[in-house]
């Protein structure tokens, strides 16, 4: 319930952001957000617990802007878009590989985190 309010409000200051931005009501799902995205980030809320998911979601974000910034720093020619339910998607199959392998991470609960940030 947490994760799911927590996107919504995301979503509600982007749509807010863009909308004083251009100085119209701004629909985030025509140009600056994919469906692929929300769905991918919705899909999330479900299988991680809160502080997992927000971890998850600031790091992934800083981490494809920074692929994103290097990217286009090397081809000059780079589409605009970021795929950032793809890129999101292959940090969370790292994470899960690296969850299985080592018993100290546990993604499914938050407890793991409490302990490392305590």
């Amino acid at each position: 319930m947490h994760n799911g309010s927590f996107l919504g409000v995301q979503l509600l200051f982007l749509t807010l952001y863009f909308s004083v931005k251009q100085k119209r009501l701004v629909n985030i799902f025509t140009d600056y957000f994919g469906l692929g995205d929300l769905l991918f980030l919705l899909s999330i809320t479900v299988y991680l617990p809160f502080l997992n998911y927000l971890f998850f979601y600031l790091f992934s974000l800083l981490a494809v802007i920074l692929v994103s910034i290097g990217s286009k720093a090397l081809r000059k020619n780079s589409n605009p878009k970021i795929p950032l339910a793809g890129e999101q998607a292959v940090m969370l199959l790292v994470l899960m590989l690296i969850d299985t392998l080592n018993n100290k991470i546990n993604l499914t609960n938050d407890l793991w985190l409490t302990a490392y940030l305590m």
